[in-house]
């Protein structure tokens, strides 16, 4: 079937829009939206929608990064659609907010394209992820040990976010673009190894194709959609059993009836339990699966374990029939921990709810000092010694930070530093033997910093939010 009327039966199907919309299309300049905006244009009657051009530049490629803003004036122009074209400072942006350049890439993007709609009065923003993203995503979630919510992949329709093409596989896409002799640029940036979901799309998917199933990635979106209908009957579910069993509190709090919850089978008694701790929080993501184990064991105990603290500063008390949810005024303090850091791999921190994510890569995959955050670091891997740990601060602890010349007191860094008393146990520590070797979120060592003689570089990057299921958004849309 051809792409064109594919694409259309796709968004009929599930109303990802309706006549009279202003569509506003994120192109980059890749094959992805280009093809986008080329579709949604040749329909734009049969749809009866407006389509518009937005672009973003990060600023981030120099020359490279003009030529694109360029190039997608030039085919809106050819298409006669209104283009919207914006320069921001993306790095400026991340050394302010202390994200990684990824991160603040993607906060900048999506605040332009929310910011441009409310302007415009655009109803849907359309993006260009395909069935290749969707793949990608979801295998990218299984490694992290997601559950079912990780496992639906990409959300076809989120909010005002439309994705059209994500049935469509990259090399289809492709394939248009030669067809119709469309201008597409290619950032070479997605070909850095440095990036998970870069490992993942050039190293494991074309080995999963090849030596175990062809059409693995119609088989990763098939699942998708099973996970992602599944995945809502549960939700339903849950909330359904939810209301019927909560009561507010005073304060924000609230209860839950500890023989309606015990009367739940497990799946739904799970995501009851998220839902009690995201009611008191206002938060959208979900509670971690470690927190949700100790909550179910807390319930199931008969003695013992009467109180549990969570993230966000949620405090659970089990009385005889309720489990009494309410959020802590005084900040608490962090209990001594000390773990094995995982290299390469994830190591997750349950006392602060962070996990520590790091990689080895050769000097010239690593990313460059520009690109990376104070919540990453690059080390010289060949000066460190193992066993590698992560634990909270110590009394006596010393530290020579990169570009002081000499050794301090860790305390008077971190007072040095203006990290506020209750915030310092909060910091995670990197130890090789008797060395700290990265103040995590502040600074590295300066005995272990990359040199002109570095060969391996050990990468570490702190991250906030849950690992094991969010919507991973690939970057280039």
């Amino acid at each position: 079937m051809e792409l064109v009327k594919r694409v259309r039966l796709l968004i009929e199907k599930i109303n990802m829009t309706k006549p009279g919309d202003r569509v506003l299309v994120g192109v980059s300049g890749g094959p992805d939206s280009i093809a986008l905006l080329h579709i949604l244009w040749t329909l734009r009657d049969d749809l009866q929608i407006l389509p518009c051009v937005a672009h973003l530049n990060h600023l981030l490629r120099g020359e490279e990064s003009a030529e694109d803003a360029r190039l997608v004036e030039k085919f809106a122009g050819k298409l006669s659609l209104p283009c919207f074209i914006e320069n921001i400072d993306v790095r400026n942006h991340q050394k302010k907010s202390g994200m990684s350049l990824q991160e603040a890439a993607r906060e900048v993007r999506f605040a332009f394209f929310e910011q441009l709609a409310r302007q415009l009065d655009a109803g849907k923003v359309a993006l260009g992820h395909h069935a290749d993203d969707q793949a990608e995503t979801i295998l990218l979630n299984l490694l992290r040990g997601t559950g079912l919510s990780g496992l639906k992949g990409i959300s076809y329709i989120r909010g005002m976010y439309i994705r059209p093409l994500l049935e469509v596989r990259r090399r289809e896409i492709e394939d248009y673009c030669r067809r119709h002799l469309l201008p597409v640029r290619l950032d070479s940036s997605n070909l850095k190894p440095v990036y998970t979901r870069n490992r993942i799309r050039l190293q494991l998917l074309p080995v999963l194709e090849q030596d175990y199933n062809p059409q693995i990635v119609h088989a990763l979106v098939r699942l998708g959609h099973i996970c992602r209908e599944e995945d809502a009957y549960l939700e339903h579910q849950a909330m359904e059993a939810y209301r019927s069993m909560s009561e507010k509190q005073k304060n924000g709090g609230l209860a839950l009836n500890k023989e309606a919850l015990q009367s739940q089978p497990h799946p739904l008694r799970r995501r009851i339990l998220r839902l009690a701790w995201q009611q008191v929080t206002g938060e959208t993501k979900e509670l971690s699966y470690y927190h949700v184990k100790r909550l179910m064991e807390m319930l199931e105990k008969r003695a013992g374990g009467r109180v549990l603290i969570l993230p966000r500063q949620v405090r659970v008390i089990k009385t005889h029939l309720f489990l009494c949810f309410s959020r802590i005024v005084e900040p608490q303090p962090v209990p001594p921990y000390q773990y094995p850091l995982v290299a390469p791999g994830i190591t997750y921190i349950p006392e602060i709810d962070l996990h520590l994510k790091t990689e080895l890569l050769s000097v010239q995959d690593a990313p460059s000092f520009e690109e990376i955050s104070l919540k990453e670091a690059l080390l010289d891997y060949d000066l460190i010694k193992e066993p590698l740990w992560v634990r909270r601060r110590q009394e006596g602890d010393v530290f020579s930070p990169l570009g002081l010349g000499g050794t301090i007191k860790l305390k008077k860094f971190l007072i040095d530093s203006k990290t506020l008393r209750y915030e310092r146990d909060w910091i995670p520590l990197v130890i090789s033997g008797k060395d700290i070797v990265w103040v995590g979120g502040l600074r590295p060592a300066e005995a272990f910093k990359v040199t002109a003689r570095t060969v391996r570089c050990l990468y570490l990057q702190i991250v906030e939010r849950r690992m094991d299921n969010h919507e991973d958004d690939p970057e280039d849309t």
